[in-house]
């Protein structure tokens, strides 16, 4: 016999201490729970593709520091080649100017696939920054110097 309650969305047997189930009870509450977990898991509109899960997954940026070592040019591992990103130095203005000379000290840049700011390089597997002494177009790269912590925000 069914139950004397059932389940609100799926009309589940819900039994109580009198009721007296059967077989076939237990079998039509099977065969309701199948149809509705087969219907959802075949709906398309309801979950993601795998390309794009991809999408998703590749859309968060990337979040990361690096502490300047000095050197002229260095490598900052990203294990992608990133579409976009953003570079500053911590505590620093974005530029600053140098003495009396007209030179600006450049602490922070934009990469892109399109192109970059002076001081940094697209890399197969991340990007390259500068730092120099040395004024191109009056500014001065300032993407590693020596104990300073840079942040970076890349997008895949």
């Amino acid at each position: 016999m069914p139950s004397t309650n059932s389940t609100e969305h799926l009309a589940l047997n819900q039994w109580l201490g009198t009721d007296k189930p059967k077989m076939a009870d237990f079998n039509a509450d099977n065969l309701k729970l199948d149809a509705a977990m087969g219907n959802h898991l075949a709906d398309a509109v309801s979950h993601l593709t795998e390309n794009e899960r991809n999408v998703w997954n590749h859309a968060v940026p990337l979040i990361g520091t690096y502490t300047g070592d000095g050197s002229s040019s260095r490598l900052i591992e990203l294990g992608f080649q990133p579409a976009f990103g953003i570079i500053f130095a911590v505590s620093q203005n974005i530029v600053q100017t140098i003495g009396s000379s007209g030179n600006m000290a450049v602490y922070s840049a934009f990469v892109s696939t399109q192109g970059a700011s002076q001081g940094v390089f697209m890399e197969e597997t991340g990007i390259t920054v500068l730092s120099s002494e040395q004024a191109v177009y009056n500014r001065v790269a300032h993407l590693n110097d020596d104990g300073t912590v840079y942040v970076y925000l890349m997008f895949r």
